[in-house]
Order: structure tokens, then C-alpha cells, then sequence
């Protein structure tokens, strides 16, 4: 399947059958789906056919983790460029995903050989920023904790960006600051 060939089935009218109908293009193309295809995409000027890009990633990194891996560098380098906050949410738990101490080992091994000094500084400002979406932010604070054992200088920043957002955020936001928090604690020892 070709870029364009993509793009129009991520054009159609998909309604309540998303999930099915993108799980069935990368099923039954599997191997003509190029990822690198699926990460331009993701930047599409129409926001659906974007965010279904991003869903497909998202997808594609879970249950595709050896053909998926080599294009986590390149996620990385995208994710400051990324404007559509449907899409920002698929990144992002991309990165929560890769970086969680239960990843599959090919993105354990490949964590450790990438500089993730770039993606915490978008990460800190995207769950600082008041417009980015709760889900979003959810998981920006998440992937933050994940690389605490690596970069120990973010939990006191973390926590702070935390307690501070407490006070202004949903209950969504709350209920997984607390989970992070914990995290964040036993990480430390305390």
C-alpha cells in the first residue's frame, strides 16, 4: 500500500469501527505499510487522518516491536515538530511505553543507546502548557518518570510540575499525578 493509498483509507468515514478498521490496514498490509509512510502522516494537515496515523503507531509499536524499533530514533526527532494535540497523545505514550522498566527488551536495549535530553524538555513543556490535552499530559508526566533512574535530575522537577498542577488540573490528572508520585517515591527509596 503507497502513501496516497493510505491516506485515503484514512480519509474514509471510520465513525465507531476506528480501532477495527486500523487495525485491519496494518493486519492485512503488514508488510507494504511503511512506518516511515505512517510518520508523515501523522502530520497530515487534516487532523483525522493524523491522529488515525498516530493511533496506527501507537498500535504498530505494541504489537510490531521488532519491526517498529528502528523508527523510535525518528519518533523522537518528530515530536518537537508535532502541533495536532491528538496525535501529541499517541507520541507520547510511544515514549511512555518504550521507557516503562516492563518494555520489551528490544526497546530496553535501544533506550538505553538514545539521548533523551530533547524529548524531556518537550515533555516538561507540553505538560506545562494549559492547552495540551489531559491524556497527554498524562502520559508526558509518566514517560518523565520513566526516565528518572536514568536522568535523576528530573524527579525534583517532576514533583514539583506535579504539585503544582494538582491545583489546576482534572481528576483524570490527579488520579495518575498520585500513581507517579508513588512511582517516584520507590525509585528514590523513600
Amino acid at each position: 500500500m503507497n502513501k496516497e493509498e493510505l491516506i485515503a483509507r484514512l480519509d474514509a468515514p471510520i465513525k465507531f469501527q476506528m480501532v477495527a478498521d486500523c487495525t485491519s490496514i496494518i493486519e492485512s498490509y503488514d508488510v507494504e505499510v511503511d512506518i516511515d509512510d505512517v510518520l508523515d502522516i501523522s502530520f497530515h494537515k487534516k487532523k483525522e487522518i493524523a491522529f488515525r496515523a498516530a493511533w496506527m503507531l501507537e498500535y504498530m509499536m505494541t504489537r510490531k516491536a521488532a519491526r517498529f524499533c528502528p523508527y523510535v530514533p525518528k519518533l523522537l526527532t518528530l515530536l518537537p515538530k508535532l502541533e495536532n494535540q491528538s496525535a501529541m497523545r499517541h507520541y507520547v505514550k510511544i515514549i511512555a511505553l518504550v521507557t516503562d522498566r516492563k518494555a520489551f527488551p528490544i526497546y530496553k536495549e535501544l533506550v538505553k543507546q538514545i539521548d533523551f535530553e530533547p524529548v524531556i524538555e518537550v515533555l516538561f513543556v507540553w505538560l506545562l502548557e494549559p492547552e495540551t490535552l489531559v491524556a497527554t499530559k498524562v502520559h508526558c508526566m509518566q514517560a518523565l518518570a520513566n526516565l528518572v533512574p536514568r536522568y535523576d535530575w528530573i524527579e525534583e522537577e517532576l514533583v514539583e510540575t506535579i504539585d503544582y498542577l494538582m491545583g489546576v488540573e482534572s481528576i483524570a490528572f490527579f488520579a495518575r499525578a498520585k500513581m507517579v508520585k508513588k512511582q517516584l517515591k520507590k525509585v528514590a527509596g523513600k
